[in-house]
């Protein structure tokens, strides 16, 4: 039941993108303009060959008035952009400050127990526990003894 559902969500995937691109497809060959929308979502890929543009298309691509932009609107716009660096930079400071805080603050953290509570109940000791007593010493440990090395005759 759940493949059956997967496989039809994934047809359905499939169909629309197959139309989508086809939709695509049929307006570029046909020459009407393309929305911005769907012109920024996909990028064409460069052909080596140079193909001149339809008619139809050519008459709605705008023609750019000046090649360079001017000395004053590209000192605004760098201007405008080192102070968002800028302001970046000082909230980065900010958040660095506040994560040395939080630090501070962790570094500084104790636990401790309330031995007056009434659910607090010590753990028994005995003086001859299994984890500390000289058994281990004696016994191979946790891992399997260590194979003998195997040494292969030479040639000489």
């Amino acid at each position: 039941m759940i493949c059956g559902t997967a496989l039809v969500a994934m047809l359905a995937a499939g169909f629309s993108h197959w139309w989508s691109v086809n939709s695509f497809v049929a307006m570029v060959d046909a020459g009407l303009p393309i929305p911005a929308a769907v012109q920024s979502a996909a990028k064409p890929v460069e052909s080596p060959v140079a193909k001149p543009a339809p008619p139809a298309l050519a008459a709605h691509t705008p023609i750019a008035t000046s090649a360079a932009p001017d000395e004053a609107t590209q000192k605004k716009f760098y201007e405008t952009l080192i102070a968002k660096m800028e302001a970046l930079q000082n909230q980065n400071r900010d958040l660095l400050d506040q994560v040395a805080e939080t630090n501070r603050d962790v570094m500084k953290l104790e636990f401790r127990v309330d031995t007056h509570s009434e659910s607090f109940r010590p753990l028994p000791v005995n003086e001859e526990r299994l984890d500390t007593s000289s058994s281990f010493d004696d016994a191979p440990g946790v891992l399997p003894p260590r194979a003998e090395p195997v040494f292969l005759p030479t040639s000489e």
